[in-house]
């Protein structure tokens, strides 16, 4: 007979698994939306992280560390303990970063007298010349901005997203600026000397609109899915409908070749906001059945067709969370391709 685990002994060989560096801290929500939130989160890039790992590349050990990030949860009362992984990636970590940025920025975006939302393009480059063009890009916004701080025209005053998209029908990627800039003038100003920079840019692609929406420059850099042409679906009165589908090899290069880059960039004086993932707090008052336990993240469910992920109490077997993928979530993660060579 398997004899019941110790508590006091996992609860020890458990809190090894963490580090004062790294981890935050969570107060148990009310109605658990919190967790379900981050539930659904971990469990949509589950078998994207597996095929990422077998690719063996330079990155390998980072998508481990996202298999594993916020993987035990170490409850003491109220209060829950976490290790992310910190990875730009990772779908748990970008929820937490999203929403340092958006409070981060919300004043200065509230301050401009009339934001706009700026689209810098290039036309789409190879996987091998995809580091070297955003580093040219970037190189040129600094030069605008160099060009007028020497002729004493006022800065341009924005904050700069770097994003990446993946095109299956070409295999190859399209990066770009997404930017919420001051003004409209300065908006057309950027535009006019960026397209001179680049007259390969298609003028109508670089696109200036009011800026309503804030919150989608600070989501993610890449887009975990693609779609191509081929997986067209015509329905009745001519309704057209893609599925998107994971390419890892493609994210792979995307994910190699923005290390060490910076993804949002304030201009023009504006401060910059951290979105560094240390001690994360969140002040959410509950009441908790349990006082000392640990939390695991583990599959649930025997049905290898239909299955989920949860936190699992790994004296009592209770679920965290009791988070059910809904059959689009389950199909979503599932949908992984890699193009014929």
């Amino acid at each position: 007979m398997k004899a019941a685990p110790n508590k006091a002994q996992s609860l020890k060989t458990a809190h090894n698994l963490f580090s004062k560096h790294n981890c935050g801290k969570v107060q148990y929500s009310a109605d658990l939306l919190t967790y379900r939130k981050r539930a659904k989160a971990k469990f949509s890039q589950t078998t994207l992280l597996r095929h990422l790992v077998k690719l063996n590349s330079d990155l390998k050990e980072k998508y481990v560390s996202t298999q594993f990030c916020s993987f035990t949860l170490m409850q003491s009362g109220k209060t829950f303990t976490t290790k992310y992984c910190k990875q730009r990636w990772c779908t748990v970590c970008n929820r937490i970063r999203t929403g340092k940025l958006m409070r981060g920025y919300t004043d200065t975006i509230e301050a401009m007298k009339e934001p706009q939302f700026l689209t810098l393009t290039i036309p789409n480059v190879e996987a091998e010349n995809l580091r070297d063009s955003i580093k040219e890009m970037t190189g040129k916004i600094q030069k605008i901005q160099d060009l007028r701080r020497k002729r004493k025209q006022p800065l341009i005053k924005a904050i700069r997203k770097l994003e990446c998209t993946y095109n299956p029908d070409r295999n190859d990627f399209h990066p770009h600026f997404h930017f919420i800039i001051e003004s409209k003038e300065q908006a057309e100003q950027l535009k006019a000397a960026w397209i001179e920079r680049n007259p390969e840019s298609l003028e109508y692609l670089q696109d200036i609109r009011p800026a309503h929406n804030t919150i989608e420059l600070f989501k993610y850099f890449a887009k975990l899915t693609s779609k191509s042409s081929k997986d067209t679906r015509i329905f009745k009165h001519g309704k057209k409908s893609r599925e998107e589908w994971h390419y890892p090899k493609a994210l792979d290069t995307i994910f190699s070749s923005i290390q060490g880059l910076r993804i949002i960039q304030p201009m023009g004086g504006i401060k910059m906001v951290s979105d560094e993932i240390e001690e994360i707090e969140s002040v959410e008052n509950v009441e908790s059945e349990n006082d000392e336990t640990v939390w695991m993240w583990k599959k649930v469910g025997t049905n290898k067709d239909r299955y989920t992920y949860d936190w699992v109490n790994i004296f009592t077997g209770e679920l965290l969370t009791g988070y059910e993928p809904t059959e689009k979530e389950y199909n979503y993660q599932k949908r992984i391709r890699y193009l014929q060579t």
